[in-house]
């Protein structure tokens, strides 16, 4: 598109402005023009449903007040002072139980229209015996008449029949025209209907049927064009009045004003159209220059200058501004690559002498960059980016062992040792350049190492101060014989036996997982039922929890009674721990909730409480030996018990995790 055309986009655009909330106005205008004729539909149809109403109230009242009680109702003096008082009754009869004729009289022309009355299959009869109250329908012309029939339960086990004459209230309703054809339409439930008013085609059942279904207000599409209508109900009976109007001549006075409006639119805008094109030609010249120009900026040219004599001051002025800005942009342009390549030096200068391995590449693994360190790493001197399957290789395994390690410390064979290193992975996203994986190592061979000898420290220390331990404890026991637990001296033996057994419980937690990473703890497996060695363990916590303030939730319900195979004595170590963690964590008044549940043919065992929670940056620190989280006033373990946990749940198969959410939780997933 060229620029004359987008100016002229633009200046026409904005004329176009003013225009807009005249078409808002418009298309307002229609839909409240619209809601009108469907107001007045329905204000018609339910009209007409009122006056029906009424209508049909007054017949009910008259059968009320038709039979002497002390009388008997079916009797041929009844039926002859009933006709004779309600000269719209043409035709009165008494049915019995059955709806079999009893009695009946009137105008001869409807009996024989009638015939023989059997009503034990009329809707009418069944739904009158059905409620106990008077039903009206069945519509139809009869000797240009207007007639409906009425059944009304008399008493007795009789009912009355009747054929009314209409006539009155049809005159009324044909009154309530809709426009020159429009007009209503009166109908039973069953789709037997009679037009009221108005020059509308006649429907049969089934359509008139279909129009019930379409709610209150409706649109159709007959034989003979578009109908707008709405159907009112009359209360009390399965009777509806139908209001019904052509569609067009309904909506004729808004389309002539909507087509009025859109020529006047139409109008405005192609006035305004040829106004903008000639001012754009005029405008086009000088935005195409200072466009061409800011095409050279971009490509790296600046010494190219704009010619600056316009027919606009303004415009002139610009120009005369930009050839400016671009002297001064080529003389910055000069300095800044100096600049940027001062500190590349610096940069690359920087990263050569860190000693942390340092690779970028691309999504495939193509080498980008390398620094010594890394270089080293890969292969020495042929170590160079470009394409290089072997080296690519070399890299996409070091990621691949990041991705599988779940510490994220990588083990590498260099020079026929096993060195260690902990490996981070970061995808760069680059607007102006393909993404790139940014990958730094660092060498934790030696932390290892020293990592090692500490445990083995730990554990010969632990095996060797075990036996002396004991008979501390032996004489601590002699000891507590000895005071009475009232004396001052027992308090003091008591503090001493807590002490020994606070370190004897260190040791045995040292020394257990030592064998375990040995692999001289082997679980001895047996058939457990889930919801109760799960209730068991937490139980056992009750009082604890109670003497704090803090209340314990135990959830055995999702287990379903399900059984799994495990070391019950080895995973009740791991429940007491994690719910001794969770009462430890919990302030006075706060809640634990211990569940188990039943997930893909397995089980899940959680223990949440409402402290502080663990910080995300925790979560699989929490796991690793001599880390804990201190619990705010309270005095933290050994750091061993979540250790020793993961060690025992990866024994039976087995995962453990935390999560961070309001609160602590951990959760204890075996697999099926």
């Amino acid at each position: 598109m060229t620029l004359l055309n987008r100016l002229l986009i633009i200046v026409f655009g904005a004329g176009l402005i003013p225009i807009v909330p005249a078409g808002v106005f418009l298309f307002y205008f229609q839909s409240r023009a619209k809601d009108d004729i469907e107001s007045l539909q329905r204000n018609v149809s339910q009209m007409g449903a009122l006056m029906m109403e009424r209508e049909a109230r007054d017949l009910s009242r008259r059968f009320e007040r038709m039979w002497d009680t002390d009388a008997s109702y079916v009797s041929h003096k009844g039926l002859e002072r009933a006709l004779k008082n309600n000269p719209e009754f043409l035709y009165l009869a008494f049915t019995g139980a059955d709806g079999r004729e009893a009695l009946s009289g009137g105008a001869p022309e409807i009996k024989r229209y009638l015939g023989y009355l059997d009503l034990a299959g009329d809707t009418l009869f069944l739904k009158a015996s059905r409620d106990g109250r008077a039903a009206l329908g069945r519509f139809e012309m009869v000797f240009d008449m207007p007639l409906c029939r009425l059944v009304y339960p008399i008493g007795g086990g009789y009912y009355a029949f009747a054929v009314v004459n209409l006539r009155d209230l049809f005159e009324k309703l044909r009154s309530q025209r809709l426009g020159a054809t429009g007009g209503l339409l009166l109908t039973d439930a069953e789709g037997n209907a009679l037009p009221l008013s108005g020059a509308f085609e006649e429907f049969d059942g089934a359509e008139v049927r279909d129009i019930l279904g379409r709610g209150q207000s409706f649109e159709i599409t007959g034989k003979k064009g578009a109908y707008i209508g709405a159907a009112a109900r009359v209360r009390g009976l399965d009777l509806f009045v139908i209001a019904l109007e052509d569609r067009a001549e309904a909506f004729s006075g808004v389309n002539r004003i909507t087509w009025l409006m859109a020529f006047f639119l139409l109008a405005v805008a192609t006035v305004f159209y040829f106004s903008a094109l000639l001012f754009t030609r005029r405008l086009g010249v000088p935005v195409e220059a200072l466009m061409a120009g800011a095409a050279r900026v971009s490509g790296g040219e600046f010494r190219l200058p704009v010619d600056e004599e316009t027919e606009f001051a303004e415009l002139s002025a610009l120009l005369r501004a930009f050839n400016f800005m671009m002297r001064e942009v080529d003389r910055y342009h000069g300095i800044q690559v100096e600049k940027v390549l001062e500190e590349k030096q610096k940069l690359e200068l920087l990263v050569s002498l860190i000693h942390d391995a340092i690779i970028l590449c691309d999504l495939r693994g193509e080498l980008l960059y390398a620094n010594a360190a890394a270089k080293a790493l890969l292969g020495g001197g042929d170590v160079v980016p470009g394409e290089n399957e072997a080296l690519r290789r070399r890299i996409t395994g070091l990621i691949r062992k990041k991705s599988l390690s779940r510490s994220g410390v990588v083990e590498l064979e260099a020079g026929g040792d096993k060195k260690f290193y902990r490996a981070s992975i970061q995808t760069l996203l680059a607007k102006t350049q393909d993404p790139a994986v940014f990958m730094v190592l660092r060498d934790i061979t030696l932390e290892r190492k020293m990592q090692a000898m500490k445990e083995e420290f730990f554990h010969s220390v632990a095996h060797d101060l075990r036996a002396p331990l004991l008979t501390m404890q032996g004489y601590i026991k002699l000891l507590e014989k000895e005071f009475q637990p009232e004396a001052r001296q027992a308090g003091y033996v008591r503090n001493v036996k807590d002490s020994s057994d606070r370190l004897f419980k260190l040791l045995e937690n040292i020394l257990d997982i030592s064998r375990m990473e040995a692999g001289q703890l082997k679980p001895d497996l047996k058939p457990v039922n889930a919801g109760e060695f799960f209730a068991s363990a937490a139980e056992s916590f009750r009082p604890l929890f109670e003497e704090k303030g803090v209340a314990l939730a135990i959830e055995t319900a999702g287990a379903g009674g399900k059984a799994f195979s495990a070391d019950s004595s080895l995973l009740r170590r791991v429940i007491e721990n994690l719910v001794s963690n969770a009462l430890k964590f919990t302030p006075r008044g706060g809640k634990v909730t211990a569940s188990v549940r039943a997930e893909n043919g397995g089980l899940v065992f959680t223990v949440a409480d409402t402290g502080p929670g663990i910080p995300p940056d925790q979560l699989e620190a929490v796991f690793e030996r001599y880390k804990q989280l201190k619990p705010g006033g309270e005095e933290g373990g050994f750091g061993l018990g979540l250790a020793i946990s993961r060690k025992i749940v990866e024994l039976h198969g087995g995962r453990i995790w935390a999560e961070s959410v309001p609160g602590g939780k951990f959760s204890v997933q075996f697999p099926a």
